[in-house]
């Protein structure tokens, strides 16, 4: 994992958060740019102090900072809604239940 890489995304999470980039976040977009958990002994003391230094810095600093480094950041896909279901004819109202953490229907969904 390169510094430069942990400072873009320090960057852009203090961008988002009014100059203070929070370490949690940063650390979920690491791992979806490929940290490994295990990974984490060997970075972690890295990403506290690169969130430190970027902290330390203007918000305008850190968005000039950011511009150098924008196109090494990935935006993460996002979808509204739910997929659309796969052989459904498009004519009339398709209504469907959202998925449920108590498993399937009963009587406790009518509410």
């Amino acid at each position: 994992m390169k510094k430069e890489l942990i400072k873009a995304y320090t960057l852009k999470n203090a961008i988002a958060h009014d100059g203070k980039a929070m370490q949690g976040p940063v650390i979920s977009s690491l791992f979806n740019e490929g940290l490994k958990r295990s990974e984490m002994s060997k970075y972690g003391k890295i990403i506290s102090e690169i969130i430190k230094e970027i902290n330390s810095l203007s918000l305008d600093e850190q968005k000039k900072q950011f511009e150098e480094v924008k196109d090494i950041v990935s935006e993460r896909e996002t979808r509204e809604g739910l997929e659309e279901l796969p052989d459904v004819s498009k004519k009339g109202v398709i209504m469907r239940f959202r998925p449920a953490p108590s498993g399937p229907l009963h009587v406790g969904h009518i509410i």
